[in-house]
């Protein structure tokens, strides 16, 4: 099982910023895994549109923070709100495969963490998957939906010409995604290992 436990939390969130991760890379080639809820009922989703940065640094707090943005007719969305933890998490390029069945399939009405061949572990109080090789675990800070009216003009164009893949409640239309931003409370780096 892969573990870094040993190190201590301080030392890993003061080499997170020595490790220069690529949120390029991460999120649009190699994509992330959005996860939610406890081992025993949660959902995740794969996604490529994330960031990482500092955010409302405090006293003790290192102001580490990722984003991420999650369409509100995901599965997913629903855990994400419930949920004050989540992780993110990234694999090696063999698991291409297993990320996109975590982001064609609900996981409302089947298991596709079975049908991906992943393997859930707790991780902080959220869930985690055994063959990641890179996962943040968050403290969500922040939540809430795009407004439309705030979206330039051309974004807005190109989500009401794509209703299938933007739906909305209310037909017909769109609806914006909702952004979450996690404090980045621990690290589970394995991929120099």
């Amino acid at each position: 099982m892969r573990s870094n436990n040993s190190i201590p939390r301080e030392e890993k969130m003061n080499n997170l910023e020595s490790r220069h991760y690529n949120p390029f890379d991460l999120f649009g080639n190699r994509w992330a895994l959005i996860s939610a809820g406890t081992p025993d009922h949660f959902n995740g989703c794969t996604v490529s549109w994330g960031s990482f940065g500092k955010l409302w640094t405090r006293d003790k707090d290192s102001g580490y923070m990722i984003t991420v943005y999650i369409h509100p007719a995901r599965y997913t969305s629903e855990f994400m709100l419930e949920n004050d933890q989540f992780t993110v998490s990234f694999f090696p390029p063999e698991y291409k495969k297993a990320l996109a069945v975590m982001g064609s399939h609900s996981g409302r009405n089947e298991d596709k963490t079975r049908i991906a061949g992943l393997t859930p572990i707790p991780f902080g109080k959220s869930v985690d998957f055994e063959e990641a090789s890179l996962s943040f675990l968050c403290r969500k800070v922040y939540q809430h939906q795009f407004a439309v009216d705030g979206i330039a003009q051309e974004v807005q164009d190109y989500y009401a010409s794509n209703p299938k893949v933007y739906p909305s409640e209310e037909e017909p239309g769109w609806q914006p995604h909702i952004v979450f931003i996690g404090e980045i409370l621990e690290v589970i780096d394995t991929e120099d290992q």
